[in-house]
């Protein structure tokens, strides 16, 4: 059974090469951090290293760890290969799964490796340039130390909760804190004046970064960073404004493929004790579910919320199934059942839906053989997933439950990354751009996603992203790309322009007009 594992864990690992061989920096945060970096690598050292900026203004949503590793690596495979972006998460991925395999004893840690791995909010990021991995690793470490220490804060814990905060900002010290408190309860447990210990590499590692900065940055930055970014992100709803059941109602989809499984470890959690599970304070299942209410707690208190923010839990959940694996839990293999048919009804569904039955201009796709061929894959895959189900062990059912999904991504982005690209990236910009031929500081882009492809010529990251009011006051661009939907907002500036082409980009529409 253990080979078993193994196999599947090396597919898994192995699967998240195939994205990077093709695909590009998708529309959204991705293109956005390339602009990040550029800036970075482009102005005087270390002032830009200390303050990144974007469209030279200070960029504050995050803090710069990430942003230094990504343009240390562009240094070696160079600004417009993708894979200085991807490899930060990629190894933070690697390094996770072999926390998760190592920390949890020889029976928890393979299976919860396995479907921390799987789980394809955790499997998806770890394959782009953002942070969330990283982030999720060094909780996931803290976590640990703090299982190890049966409950005590540990300087370890405070080193790692400080080194998240500098990739992603001060969710990861009140979620190490949530766990302490949530565990002292469950274990009743008196805090120690030791655990305060922990409270300094939290507060100090940060502080290393923060101090330089603002006296850099001034008080401007400070208050950006303190004042919105922290306080004003927690309290107020200037973005992302949702219910307090967001997460709850959310989770069928943050927590796929594992839904329906993490529901019947729960219940076996509490009804009984876990084959090969140890016993009282080293309880890895309820220190699991403390560590996903650690996790789900604080972030469910703030006003912005994200699917993404979940991420930082699912390692708890791996860790929960992992300890249930071995149970032989009859609700176990129904739950795993019901996702696989689940898997085989959408790919049914796929393969018989026309496109006239789907909305909008994208209803098309479904007719196109490469992705009939998605579903048929998957349709196969969750068949051959229920044969092993029904036969086999339960962990035999839970391998097959996590590697369904991993193998129709992994066709999908074999085959089907080109359509992606050119869906999702910012390549029809930028080849809209090279066909009018006109001197990138000439470009104006208006409420445009920043310029990365593979291969770009490098002279096109000098097109300017322009507002409204500094449109107006600009010299007249020869050339002027806008969205469609807010083309309006300058159509004095447009008056004197003639449309020339247009495009399509993340199911939008843009203009190019030229002078």
């Amino acid at each position: 059974m253990q080979r078993a594992v193994s196999i599947a864990l090396a597919i898994v690992v192995l699967s998240l090469l195939l994205s990077p061989l093709q695909r590009e920096l998708f529309v959204g945060d991705e293109t956005k951090y390339s602009q990040v970096v550029r800036e970075m690598r482009a102005g005087p050292f270390p002032q830009s290293f200390l303050v990144p900026t974007l469209e030279r203004e200070p960029f504050t949503h995050k803090p710069p760890l990430h942003f230094w590793l990504v343009a240390s690596l562009t240094s070696i495979f160079g600004t417009y290969s993708i894979w200085p972006f991807v490899w930060p998460s990629l190894i933070a991925f690697a390094l996770l799964l072999a926390l998760m395999l190592r920390a949890w004893g020889p029976v928890a840690g393979p299976m919860s490796a396995f479907v921390c791995g799987t789980s394809l909010l955790l499997w998806g990021s770890s394959q782009t340039a953002r942070m969330d991995v990283a982030f999720t690793g060094l909780i996931a470490l803290a976590a640990f130390l703090i299982f190890r220490a049966r409950g005590a804060l540990t300087v370890g814990a405070g080193v790692a909760a400080g080194l998240a905060f500098l990739f992603k900002g001060p969710m990861a010290p009140v979620i190490v804190l949530a766990l302490f408190v949530f565990e002292s309860i469950r274990r009743r447990r008196k805090p120690a004046g030791r655990d305060a210990l922990a409270l300094l590499p939290m507060l100090l590692l940060p502080l290393v970064w923060l101090l330089p900065a603002v006296l850099i940055g001034g008080e401007a930055f400070w208050r950006e960073i303190f004042y919105k970014q922290t306080v004003g992100r927690a309290v107020n709803a200037w973005v992302h404004k949702s219910p307090p059941w967001f997460y709850l109602v959310r989770s069928p989809a943050t927590l796929a493929p594992w839904f329906f499984v993490t529901v019947a470890a729960l219940f076996a959690a509490y009804r009984k004790r876990s084959s090969g599970e140890e016993t009282g304070d080293g309880d890895r299942a309820k220190f699991a579910v403390s560590w996903m209410l650690a996790v789900l707690v604080p972030y469910t208190l703030l006003s912005s919320k994200l699917d993404v923010y979940m991420i930082a839990m699912l390692p708890a959940v791996a860790l929960l199934i992992g300890s249930f694996a071995e149970s032989e839990d009859a609700w176990g293999r129904r739950a795993a059942l019901v996702t696989l048919a689940l898997f085989a009804l959408i790919g049914i569904a796929g393969l018989v839906v026309q496109p006239e039955q789907i909305k909008g201009e994208d209803g098309a796709l479904v007719a196109l053989p490469a992705i009939r061929g998605l579903f048929a894959v998957m349709l196969a895959a969750a068949i051959a997933g229920i044969v092993v189900a029904l036969r086999a062990r339960l962990t035999m059912a839970l391998l097959a439950v996590g590697l369904v999904p991993v193998i129709v991504l992994s066709y999908a982005m074999t085959v089907l990354m080109p359509l992606a690209n050119e869906m999702a990236s910012n390549r029809p910009l930028v080849r809209a751009l090279v066909k009018e031929n006109v001197p990138p500081e000439q470009i104006a882009l208006y409420v445009c996603p920043h310029l990365w492809t593979r291969g770009m010529p490098p002279a096109l990251a000098l097109a300017k992203h322009y507002d409204a009011d500094g449109l107006r006051a600009a010299s007249p661009p020869s050339l002027i790309v806008a969205r469609r939907r807010n083309a309006h907002e300058i159509g004095d500036v447009l008056a004197g322009y003639r449309k020339v082409g247009e495009l399509r980009m993340i199911g939008k529409w843009f203009d190019v007009y030229r002078r």
